[in-house]
């Protein structure tokens, strides 16, 4: 599969400004300098896959989503209620969001199977 880093880079910062993060908080969170998550947004560098996982994590999503124009659903919403978000505030965030994940798709794998 060929990943076009365009649509990438896209659905990386619509996903990022949709839940409110600066490109500031992306990169504290990934352990990068700001510039390269500037980069990754707008398709010039090629992102890690664990960085791309991270990310999925944080926003909720699976990695399919950001790395396509496949509309994936409905994601899971959330709301700060504070605009003093912390590295640790974001890892427990993606934390619960990949718990959220794996039900969802434990969920679907189930409905698939007969008792």
């Amino acid at each position: 599969m060929t990943i076009d880093m365009k649509i990438m880079g896209n659905r990386l910062k619509a996903s990022r400004e949709k839940i409110g993060l600066t490109q500031n908080h992306i990169a504290e969170y990934l352990n990068v300098d700001q510039s390269l998550v500037s980069k990754f947004e707008s398709g010039e560098r090629v992102i890690s896959t664990d960085m791309l996982d991270a990310l999925s994590s944080l926003f909720c999503c699976p990695v399919s989503a950001l790395v396509s124009n496949n509309d994936y659903g409905k994601p899971i919403e959330f709301a700060f209620r504070t605009s003093a978000i912390e590295k640790n505030d974001l890892e427990a965030l993606a934390i619960i969001n990949k718990i959220a994940l794996n039900q969802l798709q434990m969920e679907r794998l189930s409905k698939g199977i007969k008792a």
